[in-house]
């Protein structure tokens, strides 16, 4: 498999709630927010909503939901779910992430997404609530043929050509 570049989030929690339902360490939350992606596979703005749970072992498990508005006026509907587990750092508290993306459009532009699989890596600052994540389209290195199904992506994001 090859990792491709696609592009990097910069979001940002506008409101947020955090609760400890049970006493224990399990936590569960919901925020929204909005942000932008930037990078060779999409420009635009995101406005999102996450309702993340909180293991026992601290570690949360993101799943967040939202819209794309490209700069070139598609809608993308987007999904996130991961991991982000705390950074072992002496100042400041911040999670790392590791997630995956799923990206949905009838925009004949973005069509494409629809059966492109992506992955991400980032961090969350929990003091500012910013959130930036890079993400990347793993391409099947192993196959010599393109799907049979789904729109062609562009070029570099190709399998089995």
């Amino acid at each position: 498999m090859r990792l491709e570049p696609f592009g990097q989030f910069a979001l940002r929690y506008v409101e947020g709630t955090w609760v400890v339902p049970f006493g224990g360490a399990e936590s569960a939350g919901f925020g929204w927010g909005e942000g932008t992606i930037s990078g060779d596979g999409l420009e635009g703005t995101v406005r999102w909503a996450n309702y993340p749970r909180r293991r026992e072992d601290g570690v949360w498990t993101p799943n967040l939901r939202g819209v794309i508005n490209s700069a070139d006026g598609a809608q993308i509907v987007m999904s996130m779910h991961g991991q982000s587990v705390e950074e072992s750092r002496p100042s400041g508290e911040c999670r790392a992430i590791l997630l995956r993306l799923e990206l949905l459009s009838d925009h004949e532009s973005y069509r494409w997404l629809n059966t492109t699989f992506i992955v991400g890596e980032g961090e969350i600052d929990e003091e500012t609530e910013e959130i930036v994540v890079r993400t990347y389209v793993c391409v099947n290195e192993l196959v010599d043929h393109a799907p049979a199904i789904g729109d062609a992506p562009p070029e570099q994001f190709r399998q089995g050509e």
